[in-house]
């Protein structure tokens, strides 16, 4: 009925190529995925070494997480008066002997002595105002310790700029374009981190705050921190090159405040256009 031979169907042809290509099909999927395996294979980073156990960083969300109790670092090695002395006495037990972080946020990003001299005197998040506790010989003394000895030297490079492009990008959604806070879900507010001293925008970022999640370490290096942190400094008490500054509520206020100005300016060109009009013969 279909013109077969006898002992032989006159599809086996067609059969043997349709093999023939499955097989060769087969063999080219084998070598893409055996190729694709020693691409990944290849660029695959090699595997993490764990440090030894004296430079294994802090465990937690964020790049710190402190330690149960104050340990007070002795002090005598430094002379009366000094920063060193000022810090070993007052500041150690919290912060630790080199600024690694015990009780407090390591020092690593406070890496300029007027960011460092307002939260000692001010204090902040947990940690206490020394006002009434050091000199103002003291205070200067201990913020230029922790600035140009305990503080990262990569952080001492920072920069105002990049520091407000930062803030626009991580920051203001939160806080707003000039820090003074804002509304957020579930019915919480981003607190105005201009009541603050700047510093603590660093401790903020290490730590995390109620919503606040933790940008050091996983987002943002001891640079980035200290930039910020001097970025906040000048919002604090910005400059106002163009005038008045409209108690700084940010480029869309002040975008309506000179709509309105040049719509007045256009209304009394026009007026005074109207009136010294001379009528046509």
């Amino acid at each position: 009925m279909w013109g077969r031979e006898p002992g032989l169907s006159w599809s086996a042809p067609a059969l043997l190529v349709l093999a023939l290509v499955a097989a060769v099909l087969a063999c080219v999927a084998f070598g893409a995925a055996a190729a694709s395996a020693s691409d990944a294979a290849a660029s695959a980073p090699p595997p993490l070494q764990s440090p030894p156990a004296e430079v294994l960083p802090p465990e937690g969300s964020g790049s710190f997480t402190p330690a149960a109790t104050p340990q007070p670092v002795p002090s005598s090695t430094y002379p009366p008066g000094s920063g060193g002395r000022v810090y070993g006495e007052n500041c150690s037990g919290c912060h630790g002997a080199r600024g690694e972080g015990l009780v407090g946020p390591p020092l690593a990003a406070a890496a300029f002595a007027s960011l460092v001299g307002p939260m000692v005197v001010e204090g902040g998040i947990s940690m206490p105002a020394f006002a009434g506790v050091l000199s103002d010989a003291d205070v200067a003394a201990v913020s230029d310790f922790v600035a140009g000895e305990l503080s990262d030297p990569e952080a001492r490079t920072a920069q105002v700029a990049p520091g407000g492009d930062l803030f626009r990008v991580y920051c203001s959604g939160c806080h707003s374009a000039i820090g003074s806070g804002g509304a957020m879900p579930s019915l919480n507010n981003a607190p105005n981190i201009r009541q603050y001293p700047p510093a603590e925008a660093i401790a903020a970022m290490i730590l995390g705050r109620g919503n606040m999640p933790s940008f050091a370490g996983n987002t943002l290096d001891v640079r980035q921190q200290a930039s910020v942190a001097l970025y906040v400094q000048v919002i604090d008490d910005p400059p106002s090159p163009g005038g008045f500054g409209l108690g700084y509520l940010g480029p869309v206020p002040e975008g309506a405040a000179g709509a309105v100005a040049l719509l007045l300016l256009i209304l009394i060109s026009v007026w005074l256009a109207w009136r010294s009009r001379k009528a046509v013969p």
